[in-house]
């Protein structure tokens, strides 16, 4: 068994265990890495070979300032344990650059942050105030600097873990007018924290050569 077929056993274990349709809870099992199940060394090749070919799919994928990019997509028909990857050699799907996690995602950062966690969360994990653009453009809800805090740098194995806030669809214009845009707030601002902005996407990445 090849290291990343190993490390990838708990990565189908749980899978397997749930029904399509299910919404599992995060559990510790469901943390991710910089380093396990996959690496920057890695390729869409041995992911495949890994995972079997009807757990992982080639698809092109939403990136920034609506730019498509091919994407190694793990588990593309569970929506909770979608795991997307972007490759520096797109052709060769070599070099890992980034993993992207998507908002109803199971599954916990290599940082301790999941989707749905709130700001006061985040902070708490943080352990002081952390700063976030605004919301509503094409950087909008990022966390910009973690001020020092105990999210602040790579996290263990390297890679560095980015967070982008979002808002409910039901939170009113008066409130989240007060917050968008590009503006830095803190996330203790009162404006911030009454559009009670919850953690969407995460995304951590690697160094490249």
């Amino acid at each position: 068994m090849t290291r990343l077929a190993a490390l990838a056993v708990p990565l189908v274990l749980a899978l397997t265990a749930l029904p399509a349709a299910a919404q599992p809870a995060p559990a510790a099992s469901d943390r991710l890495s910089c380093t396990s199940p996959f690496g920057p060394k890695t390729s869409h090749a041995e992911i495949v070979a890994a995972l079997g070919k009807e757990n992982v799919a080639w698809e092109k994928v939403y990136a920034a300032e609506g730019e498509e990019m091919g994407a190694t997509v793990i588990y593309p028909k569970i929506d909770e344990r979608r795991i997307e990857i972007f490759w520096s050699n797109e052709k060769k799907r070599t070099g890992l650059a980034n993993v992207r996690l998507t908002e109803k995602s199971v599954w916990i950062a290599p940082n301790g942050i999941r989707s749905g966690m709130s700001l006061a969360e985040v902070e708490k994990l943080n352990g002081r105030p952390f700063t976030l653009s605004g919301f509503f453009w094409d950087y909008g809800g990022y966390v910009s600097d973690w001020k020092g805090g105990a999210l602040d740098g790579p996290a263990p194995g390297g890679c560095t873990v980015n967070v982008r806030f979002t808002v409910s669809e039901d939170a009113s214009d008066a409130v989240t007018s007060k917050v968008s845009g590009d503006k830095e707030f803190s996330s203790d601002d009162k404006r911030m924290r009454a559009a009670k902005p919850f953690v969407g996407t995460l995304g951590f990445g690697y160094p490249q050569p």
